[in-house]
């Protein structure tokens, strides 16, 4: 990717300016998705990005290479690359975590909650025992961390955060095994729990960035906020 930068070509790549900073890309092992403002943009960087690497060996994939448009965009990119179209999609994974080209995440987060169901009905038989606190801590490592995988990037609205409160006290009933038929005022789980063992993300006010921490109360996250806007 140094070459990509030194490219004469790099003052025609349109990167996205966030704060002062150009992002051109984002890396991970072999996974890479190159960012851009603009269709010609994302073309030139494409383009870029298949030289230098076919110079170093390295051959780009054309049928594993996706676009998606975010709902900003007037018009469908239209890239093509050695003769074949590049195919954009609505969305895309990147490192497991779903991302919409809408910024929407429900359905993100309706997937998150039903891989912690299937894992939480896995174990069945852990909670069956009588440790609540032992129950707990199973719940915070195995459950809770599926969950919220890659909530950093969430933007969640009123009806986002009601499913994460009905997938939290789910989890706390089924821990406690209290059936679904049995009433039980929504207060009352956390206080049966007796501790102050869930996940909480917060928004770090002089950086403008979301970190996590063990919070004071037993609940999920609530509310994710980037640079002051939910």
């Amino acid at each position: 990717m140094r070459e990509v930068e030194q490219d004469p070509r790099k003052d025609l790549y349109s990167e996205p300016n966030i704060q002062g900073l150009k992002l051109r890309d984002l890396r991970y092992a072999d996974d890479t998705a190159l960012l851009s403002t603009t269709t010609e943009g994302l073309n030139q960087l494409i383009h870029s990005v298949k030289e230098h690497s076919e110079n170093k060996g390295f051959f780009l994939n054309i049928k594993k290479t996706k676009i998606v448009d975010t709902d900003r965009c007037k018009r469908t990119s239209d890239i093509t690359v050695d003769g074949e179209k590049v195919e954009c999609l609505e969305n895309f994974e990147y490192l497991g975590s779903k991302i919409e080209g809408n910024g929407k995440c429900s359905n993100e987060i309706k997937r998150r909650t039903a891989m912690a169901v299937g894992q939480l009905k896995k174990m069945e038989k852990i909670w069956k025992g009588q440790d609540k606190q032992t129950k707990l801590k199973i719940v915070r490592a195995c459950i809770f961390p599926t969950a919220i995988y890659g909530c950093e990037g969430w933007t969640l609205t009123r009806a986002d955060e009601k499913k994460i409160n009905a997938f939290e006290i789910k989890c706390y009933r089924r821990m406690l095994r209290i059936p679904w038929i049995a009433k039980r005022k929504k207060h009352r789980n956390p206080k049966r729990v007796k501790s102050g063992q869930g996940l909480v993300i917060e928004q770090h006010q002089s950086k403008e960035t979301i970190i996590l921490r063990p919070p004071k109360k037993t609940r999920l996250p609530r509310k994710a906020h980037i640079g002051g806007k939910a």
